[in-house]
């Protein structure tokens, strides 16, 4: 839950502050977001003993 939280945290300051040293812009966030659900399936859906 951390992990995710901090990956959106920075991808919220990133997007907001500099899109324009990203390097696909602001579409970036597009990506941190199915990086975050990466994260939430692996977890707490493929291992969910480990909870």
């Amino acid at each position: 839950m951390l992990q995710m939280a901090i990956v959106a945290a920075m991808n919220l300051l990133e997007f907001f502050l500099v899109p324009d040293l990203l390097l696909w812009g602001r579409v970036n966030a597009v990506f941190a977001f199915f990086f975050i659900l990466l994260i939430y399936f692996t977890e707490f859906k493929v291992n969910p003993s480990q909870t």
